[in-house]
């Protein structure tokens, strides 16, 4: 997934993999997730381009220009910081 994320919006900063703190049941725990903040390309443009790839599950951007990206066996879309405020979605997983 990294490898498809970065030929369609260049490089990339990892931000987090799976150490440090993350979510109760947090795909980063299982080694399916990354965060990750986009030097060539806007975080919107960023976000886009990971939903269009067929391996990613979920998708999240935090206000700081960070994005989350896992392949996770359910698709879900957030963004926004707090939990309270968060705006999420739900899709039924793509065949493969």
């Amino acid at each position: 997934m990294i490898r498809d994320l970065v030929a369609k919006i260049g490089p990339i900063q990892i931000t987090s993999t799976c150490g440090g703190r993350h979510a109760r049941r947090s795909q980063h725990y299982r080694g399916k997730a990354i965060d990750f903040r986009p030097l060539a390309t806007s975080t919107r443009a960023a976000v886009a381009a990971a939903k269009a790839l067929e391996s990613t599950g979920g998708i999240g951007s935090y206000p700081n220009g960070i994005v989350h990206a896992d392949v996770g066996e359910r698709e879900f879309a957030w963004f926004g910081h707090k939990r309270r405020s968060r705006q999420v979605a739900y899709a039924p997983r793509r065949s493969r």
